[in-house]
């Protein structure tokens, strides 16, 4: 039987109405409906209400940039960005792997403004940035000119520094000297007619609407307590059919049934004061304690059902002495053979155990095989950087390269922090953060922390300088003595 003709009128109501409607007015399967539209590349019609479905454009956005950003671009929630984000398995914006122009960023300024210009966190700059041994930006002052100082205090600070290519701290502290207070963000007051669109529609929307900032929109409408479309911390309203199954099964399947968190279900359930379906911790029988010490915790925690560490310490809290076995004579001959980890793991015996016996018997550890000798050319490189930094650089252990630094005496060539002098200290007296920092070639912000610290501890200047004072004399004689 020929196929069906396709009427001008069925191809126009394609997408503007549900397939399910021409498959009853026309007479048509479903099957067909769908594969013309699909042909034709007309959407599926979405109904008011209804979640409309991703498309391999919308998908190929995920990842690309903030959630909130892409919403705006797809006009939809931020929470639907999440779910079909976390869906397929995409990482956040923020986890995309570093590109050239990224990393080429590195250390020529702040790691802060680093952040705020590739959109990361500090922590993630900052480790990329030792991972590829690059030194941290070292701060030069550079003679400011008029038209420079003209700038300031017209925007935000950040926006300043990025604009003269100068660090946060410069431009706050020339604002300070300057006595110009900071930029003001005009506040406007918010009107009946705004306070009514809030949680109508996404927060980026509306802001968007109202000429405001996001920020502004989410911090107002939760004030007002208002339920926002893309709200992330609303909690889903448990319902009478989820809260039944409290109790009756465990959170773990009750968390998996509902597509909620496992915390969320325990907490839900405490509230309602419902016990567990299964206590975590089974209470001890006279029956079971009477098993505690007629052998080692392994085999009681086998015959119980209960785990080796519970069974030790409940042993223990009733002062029940342990089991130990005897040390045959062909595990005594594999001591020294191989590293005690792995003696301990093939004979099922404590790392304490296993050491103990080959100490007592006198019996000398075996060489580790993943151990490598310094060479001349590692142990020139101690101190010339961070010892983390070093530690990743030669592939070594954190504490191998900094117990070898300290066996050797090497000190840090370039040390991040300079301890502060007795000289320095007096300054603080009698001049203001300002003239210490100009003096002593600190940063601003290093002397006003100084002097914070000084005041949380509760030590006056004076204090703080005798205290300097005597620790120099006291380094000073042990070098003599020496």
């Amino acid at each position: 039987m020929p196929a069906r003709k396709w009427t001008q009128k069925e191809l126009r109501l394609l997408g503007k109405c549900p397939d399910e409607k021409l498959v009853q007015d026309y007479g048509r399967t479903r099957q067909a409906v769908i594969t013309k539209r699909s042909m034709l590349g007309i959407p599926k019609f979405v109904g008011k209400g209804e979640p409309r479905p991703w498309t391999p454009e919308d998908e190929a956005l995920l990842g690309t940039d903030a959630d909130y950003i892409i919403a705006q671009r797809l006009k939809r929630t931020t929470v639907s960005v999440t779910k079909r984000r976390r869906f397929r398995g995409i990482p956040h914006h923020q986890d995309r792997p570093w590109t050239e122009q990224e990393d080429a960023l590195l250390g020529t300024t702040t790691d802060r403004q680093v952040a705020e210009e590739v959109g990361r966190s500090t922590r993630q700059v900052r480790e990329r940035r030792r991972a590829k041994g690059i030194l941290p930006y070292i701060y030069k002052p550079r003679h400011w000119t008029v038209e420079e100082e003209r700038m300031v205090g017209t925007a935000s600070d950040y926006t300043i520094a990025k604009r003269l290519h100068r660090t946060l701290t410069s431009v706050l502290a020339k604002r300070l000297k300057l006595g110009i207070p900071p930029h003001k963000i005009q506040y406007r007051i918010w009107s009946e007619e705004e306070l009514e669109i809030l949680g109508t529609k996404p927060d980026a929307e509306v802001a968007r609407l109202l000429g405001r900032t996001r920020d502004a929109v989410r911090i107002q409408r939760r004030l007002r307590k208002i339920r926002g479309v893309d709200d992330e911390l609303a909690a889903k309203l448990w319902t009478k059919a989820e809260e039944k199954l409290l109790g009756k099964l465990s959170d773990e399947e009750v968390a998996k049934k509902t597509g909620r968190k496992v915390t969320a279900v325990r907490h839900r359930r405490h509230l309602l004061e419902i016990p567990p379906v299964a206590f975590l911790r089974r209470p001890w029988t006279k029956e079971e304690e009477k098993l505690l010490g007629t052998d080692t915790d392994e085999k009681v925690a086998e015959m119980l059902g209960r785990d080796r560490a519970t069974v030790g310490d409940h042993r223990r809290n009733l002062a029940i002495p342990p089991v130990v076995p005897d040390w045959t004579p062909e595990e005594t001959e594999l001591l020294g053979t191989a590293p005690d980890p792995e003696i301990a793991k093939q004979l099922g015996r404590s790392l304490h155990s296993v050491r103990n016996r080959r100490l007592r018997l006198g019996i000398p550890r075996a060489e580790l095989p993943d151990y490598r000798f310094w060479t001349d050319q590692e142990i020139a490189m101690l101190g010339t950087m961070p010892d983390s930094d070093l530690a990743k650089k030669l592939g070594r252990p954190y504490v191998a390269v900094r117990d070898k630094r300290n066996q050797l005496k090497i000190a840090y060539q370039q040390p991040r922090y300079v301890w502060w002098h007795p000289k320095e200290l007096k300054l603080l007296e009698s001049m203001s953060d300002e003239e210490v920092a100009k003096r002593t070639g600190r940063p601003i912000g290093a002397v006003r922390q100084k002097r914070w610290k000084l005041a949380t501890r509760g030590e006056s200047v004076h204090t703080a300088r005798a205290r300097a004072n005597f620790e120099a004399d006291q380094k000073a004689g042990l070098q003599g003595r020496s």
